[in-house]
């Protein structure tokens, strides 16, 4: 006769018991009796909470009631983990080991100790011996491992890892969105569209699949495409939120404002209001001109949450168009110190001084941009020019300069410096700097003319730059 109760349901109610019990004893502060298995159900519902002293606690009163337990080892183990105590659990572990050579919960946590402890090697060591010993949830055991590849910078090896987890188990999501962010990493993003088309072949319906693979084809610039698997991803389930973020950010891109709006708020329905959609909504409000609409937006996201700094941020851009640049420096500011190490609020808090005339204040902030972020190329551009106006070309090569072992490679730096050379009256290594810049970017001249419109009128600039534009 059935009667309703699954074991697993069993298993619930006698858990809840035992803590029951437990707890009881300690409110009437009586010592009762329990048994090796109640105590390690008590200990783990302690640990689950992230109750570290109290599971102390219940392990010393069951080592007290039954000393010399091999059972309880493991739960001595786990509290000294979850205590940080992290070498004396290796110990215990190293004791249980040898006890229980084929318990693959012992190298699992070994692993894991290793990886607190920075030890990747030996950490990746314990995994692989996990694989072996256990019987089931290899996906898992691989997806931890490739953490740990993922820790050495070994992209390649990760990504093995995970192919492996996904044949075994191709619903793991976790492990279809660490195997994107791997391929990402490893700047193999050819390989992430080719892998999920054929994932996608074969499981349709595997909306995450679908997802990565609208966010790969985004990556290639393939942004039709990237909606289309978006689409599908939203298709499967309706409320993935995260695609209609990432279709919002597609149809962004293309200017398509008032259909990003629509995506976004699409998510309210699902997820309800959220700071991080309202401050997307203000972005695409701002895109359009529509300042006002921007600001209601930007303002709804801070009344849910006045720590977003993006929201600030946009506030501010939004009020120095507006023309009301001293507002517009305070919410930069108030930017700059809810999150000091935010590199955009940094360069539009520099770049608003700048126009408030506080030069000084603004060549500090980007100086701090440049320290926090060296990978900011406007930065560095916006910071020279700068310093072009206040001292000169001497001085804005020089800055550009500190900026040469991330940028020396990009377009727009390499016709900045010809653009600074040129006006230093440094002809000759201008001529040779251009052909460097045109060689990489043929068409990219008007980066020079633009900033430097007298570099049109010499004719030998002319002269080379006419070899290179046909």
């Amino acid at each position: 006769m059935n009667d309703g109760k699954s074991p697993r349901n069993e298993r619930s109610s006698h858990a809840i018991q035992c803590v029951q019990r437990y707890e009881a004893m300690l409110h009437r502060n009586e010592k009762l009796f329990f048994d090796v298995e109640e105590f390690e159900i008590i200990i783990s519902h302690y640990l689950e909470q992230n109750e570290w002293r109290r599971a102390k606690q219940v392990l010393d009163l069951a080592v007290e009631q039954h000393p010399g337990s091999n059972d309880l080892l493991f739960c001595e183990a786990q509290v000294l983990m979850g205590m940080g105590k992290l070498n004396p659990a290796l110990a215990v572990l190293d004791r249980l080991e040898k006890i229980e050579p084929f318990n693959e919960d012992i190298p699992m946590n070994k692993a894991a100790i290793f990886s607190q402890l920075r030890d990747h090697r030996r950490s990746i060591e314990q995994y692989k011996k996990a694989l072996k010993l256990a019987e089931e949830g290899h996906d898992e055991i691989l997806l931890d491992l490739a953490f740990e590849y993922e820790n050495t910078e070994a992209f390649d090896d990760a990504i093995q890892c995970l192919l492996r987890a996904a044949d075994i188990n191709p619903e793991n999501d976790a492990v279809l969105y660490e195997l994107a962010y791997c391929y990402d990493l490893a700047g193999r993003n050819d390989q992430c569209i080719v892998y999920f088309r054929q994932f996608t072949d074969k499981y349709p319906y595997a909306f995450v699949a679908w997802y990565n693979l609208g966010n790969a084809l985004a990556i290639a610039d393939r942004i039709e495409d990237s909606n289309e698997a978006l689409d599908l991803s939203i298709a499967i389930d309706e409320r993935f939120t995260s695609a209609y973020f990432s279709k919002a950010r597609n149809l962004l891109q293309l200017g398509r404002f008032e259909e990003a709006v629509q995506c976004y708020r699409e998510t309210q329905e699902f997820d309800g209001p959220q700071a991080v959609t309202f401050s997307y909504i203000g972005e695409c409000f701002e895109k359009m001109e529509r300042y006002h609409e921007a600001l209601i937006h930007y303002d709804q996201s801070l009344a849910l949450d006045p720590n977003w700094t993006d929201a600030w941020i946009g506030r501010g851009v939004v009020k120095d168009l507006q023309g009301r640049t001293a507002e517009a420096i305070k919410d930069l500011e108030i930017a700059t110190r809810i999150q000091p190490d935010h590199p955009d609020a940094w360069y539009y808090l520099a770049n608003t001084l700048g126009r408030a005339a506080q030069y000084e204040r603004s060549l500090a902030a980007y100086t701090k941009l440049n320290t926090l972020d060296a990978g900011h190329l406007e930065g560095w551009l916006d910071h020279a020019d700068m310093l072009l106006h206040l001292k000169g070309p001497d001085a804005a090569m020089k800055k550009l300069k500190e900026g040469e072992m991330v940028h020396k490679l990009t377009s727009a730096y390499r016709f900045r410096m010809v653009s600074y050379l040129l006006r230093c009256g440094r002809e000759q290594q201008a001529l040779l700097e251009l052909e460097d810049a045109l060689m990489g970017d043929p068409k990219g001249h008007s980066a020079l003319t633009e900033h430097y419109p007298d570099a049109a009128k010499i004719p030998q600039v002319v002269h080379i730059i006419a070899l290179y534009d046909k």
